[in-house]
């Protein structure tokens, strides 16, 4: 397979780094395979000396610079990988994650904001760290309305499958009930834990739409 982009070796500098956490990571046949959880950037340098990508199957993976090339859809790695798709865990732990992250960079800019605003750093310097900032935070934005995209897709088939069990228990021998049963509070569990973050990645959602209209109206 022939790879586009470019080295990330050819990458330099601490900020363009920090920009590039969160995105997605794909294998050499394109399928993706996680996030780019962490990197190491030499001081001297300004070049990543190791990188971190956390995979579907909840591994953490350290990677050579070399060994990842940048494109537009993300980063690919170049060497071959085996991952286990986590299916909905996966997903909901990322959901979880970019959540949080969404929550941290909300409160950093409101700390250049106040810090700015009480003369502590230069315009030059607020402007390059909020940029940064809200760089990130689109690209988890994006992230996070795919996300729930995807885990609302699977809701109806989890209920399906809940009603289905009901109706065995009724109508079943012992030990299918008892396994029956098992399934059933499993799938209990993923539906409520499925609820509990939509329903905060819907509301983390909601506020960045608030922040936007405020920007948005304070340029006008």
């Amino acid at each position: 397979m022939e790879l586009g982009g470019k080295p990330l070796t050819d990458l330099v500098g601490k900020d363009a780094y920090r920009q590039l956490l969160g995105v997605k990571v794909f294998d050499v046949n394109g399928n993706y395979v996680g996030y780019l959880k962490r990197v190491y950037v030499e001081r001297r340098s300004g070049r990543a000396r190791r990188l971190v990508v956390r995979l579907l199957d909840g591994r953490l993976l350290p990677l050579k610079p070399q060994e990842l090339r940048l494109t537009s859809t993300g980063l690919v790695v170049i060497r071959r990988l085996h991952v286990e798709a986590g299916g909905l865990s996966s997903s909901l732990r990322r959901l979880e994650e970019a959540v949080a992250e969404i929550k941290r960079i909300r409160e950093r800019i409101l700390e250049l904001d106040e810090a700015y605003i009480a003369g502590e750093m230069s315009r030059d310097t607020y402007l390059s760290f909020r940029s940064g900032l809200e760089f990130k935070r689109r690209q988890l934005l994006s992230e996070v309305r795919e996300l729930v995209e995807e885990l609302e897709s699977q809701v109806p088939g989890l209920e399906e499958e809940r009603r289905g069990l009901l109706s065995k228990l009724r109508s079943s021998s012992a030990r299918e009930r008892d396994e029956a049963a098992r399934r059933l509070r499993s799938i209990r569990t993923v539906i409520a834990r499925i609820n509990e973050l939509l329903e905060s990645a819907k509301h983390e959602l909601s506020l960045e739409m608030e922040l936007d209209d405020f920007i948005e109206s304070c340029l006008r």
